[in-house]
């Protein structure tokens, strides 16, 4: 039999860590994911399958808010951190560690919980969560057949302040994309693409694995098919080449259009995580 502390040595070689960048610091988060993937441990989107959750930014009020209502669905044992820069990575990640295996702290911290957040009104979205821009938050009305009627959009703190390597925004939002219709292996590639340009590699050096992603992305009829199914109000498959295209160019990810009115309030994750740069 192995001994509760082996246990927890053993489950700390495969954190799942929730890295939520805020606001103006899309390059934080990817450098954050990358130092969580060097670490083989496991980036997840969900919060019930976190152990951490890694905040980069700085937050304001109601963004503050969010983040405690991902927090709070975060099961134990659980860790939180909050990095500004990327040099406070590595001592965070550590840390968040020792937390994890310590037996006592999580206990205390389970019978201390809290109370639940108070649930978003219907119709309302952001400004945070899985795939979502940060800072965006669009607060819908329904009509008849409920569907979208009105629609309010406006944002929460800064665009992005941070320098970001050419292509490097786009080839995340890529490999996001593809995630959202669950096809993990072309993302995985673009996570190592990512990885490199974080590291300093050359665009030159990515380029093969840019293309070799869009040729396979743009051969699939299996992916044409489901990434139609998925998604109806919007092209995913072109959305993902346009975004392979700039990466591959070394430019910004390309602006497209959305339409809200008249679509279902349940589709508006799907159309704005599509429609909407997040750069990760």
């Amino acid at each position: 039999m192995i001994a509760a502390g082996a246990l927890a040595s053993l489950a700390l070689l495969r954190v799942h860590v929730l890295v939520v960048g805020l606001p103006g610091y899309p390059v934080l988060r990817l450098r954050a994911e990358a130092a969580v993937r060097a670490r083989s441990w496991v980036v997840t989107t969900a919060p019930a399958d976190a152990d951490l959750l890694l905040v980069c930014g700085t937050q304001d009020p109601e963004v503050a808010a969010a983040v405690d209502a991902l927090w709070w669905r975060v099961p134990a044992p659980r860790a939180r951190r909050t990095i500004g820069s990327a040099e406070e990575l590595e001592d965070a990640l550590d840390s968040a560690a020792r937390v994890l295996g310590d037996r006592e702290l999580q206990r205390r911290a389970a019978e201390h919980r809290g109370p639940a957040p108070v649930a978003t009104p219907e119709g309302a979205f952001g400004p945070l969560g899985v795939a979502w821009p940060p800072g965006l938050v669009v607060e819908c009305a329904t009509g008849p057949g409920g569907r979208i009627a009105a629609v309010g959009v406006r944002r929460i703190g800064p665009a992005a302040e941070e320098d970001a390597p050419p292509g490097l925004l786009a080839a995340a939002d890529a490999a996001r994309l593809l995630r959202l219709t669950r096809w993990e292996a072309p993302a995985h590639r673009l996570d190592r693409v990512v990885d490199l340009l974080l590291a300093g590699a050359p665009p030159e050096r990515v380029r093969s694995p840019l293309r070799r992603v869009a040729a396979l992305v743009g051969r699939s009829a299996s992916y044409r098919w489901s990434a139609g199914a998925d998604v109806p109000a919007v092209d995913l498959r072109q959305r993902v080449l346009a975004l392979l295209t700039a990466a591959i160019d070394g430019t910004d990810a390309p602006t497209t259009r959305r339409r809200l009115i008249g679509a279902r309030v349940g589709d508006v994750p799907a159309i704005v995580a599509v429609t909407e740069a997040v750069g990760g």
